[in-house]
């Protein structure tokens, strides 16, 4: 926090200070009690004047049974379900998408699994509350080390390292800490093999696994891997082939991501000769450099 804005607030009164931080909703059901204890006021005024229920009934159009609430000292204009969150679609799944969370289920996969449980809503409603679930554990795990406890935390980009380097590779990750990892999330760890195991087989030109690996693949269950097993078995002459021989067409797709860059650089003033002429100069120039 800048200092300008803390020395403001610890400046302003305690009153102050929570009128600052109401959000609009607090604000609208402050104003809604503050204008019911005016009408409660009205009536016990009435009363105290001597005017009957029935009398002060007719002159505030309020039926006799709200009339004897008001009078009521211990009546409380705040209503009795302010602040309780009501029952949704989701709130009969929230223990299970407690219990996917700890394992470190996806979102997808969890969404996926609720919906076969009978869960009819929407997937955002179970993304928005997988985000709050996750603020809620980040708060945990400040207030843990302010409370002097240790707790180790691996942010989620450096695990993902973990699937395109080796472990070695990896200097923010201990190989003590991927058995953490593997430990805690059992779910992680059979997404690391299986990715390894696809690259091993590429480097090694091992074309026998591939069918094998593709079945347990399949038995993970998981949409991203479904989806990639979809695409290789699409094409599945073109990916023997690339898992059987050591050509590489990387050189031509290079050449070919070259052209679209320097196309959409000219986007709508670029006729086929203009490209052409581009793309020529380009070439004269590095050989000249």
């Amino acid at each position: 926090m800048d200092v300008r804005a803390y020395d403001k607030l610890m400046a302003m009164t305690p009153d102050g200070r929570e009128k600052l931080f109401q959000t609009k909703n607090m604000l609208i059901h402050e104003e809604k009690v503050k204008q019911k204890m005016e009408r409660v006021n009205e009536v016990r005024e009435l009363k105290r004047i001597g005017l009957s229920n029935r009398e002060i009934s007719k002159r505030t159009g309020l039926n006799r049974k709200t009339v004897r609430r008001y009078l009521d000292e211990n009546f409380n204009p705040v209503h009795a379900s302010y602040g309780k969150k009501r029952n949704g679609k989701l709130t009969p799944y929230i223990k299970a998408i407690d219990e996917y969370l700890e394992k470190g289920m996806m979102g997808s996969y969890i969404v996926e699994k609720i919906r076969e449980m009978g869960y009819e809503g929407s997937s955002s409603t179970v993304r928005d509350y997988i985000a709050d679930w996750k603020k809620r554990r980040k708060k945990y795990y400040d207030r843990s080390k302010e409370d002097g406890t240790k707790t180790e935390i691996i942010r989620r980009e450096n695990i993902l390292k973990l699937l395109y380097h080796p472990i070695e590779k990896v200097k923010i990750i201990s190989k003590k800490q991927f058995e953490m990892i593997c430990k805690e999330y059992p779910f992680f760890e059979k997404i690391y093999r299986i990715t390894w195991e696809f690259k091993s087989m590429l480097t090694n030109k091992n074309i026998d696994a591939l069918d094998k690996w593709m079945e347990r693949a399949k038995n993970l269950n998981i949409p991203e891997i479904n989806s990639f097993i979809n695409g290789v078995e699409r094409d599945i002459e073109a990916v023997r082939n690339a898992i059987k021989y050591e050509y590489s067409n990387g050189l031509v797709e290079g050449c070919i991501n070259k052209l679209k860059v320097i196309k959409r650089i000219m986007y709508g003033r670029c006729s086929f000769e203009t490209l052409k002429n581009k793309i020529l100069r380009l070439e004269k120039m590095k050989l000249f450099n």
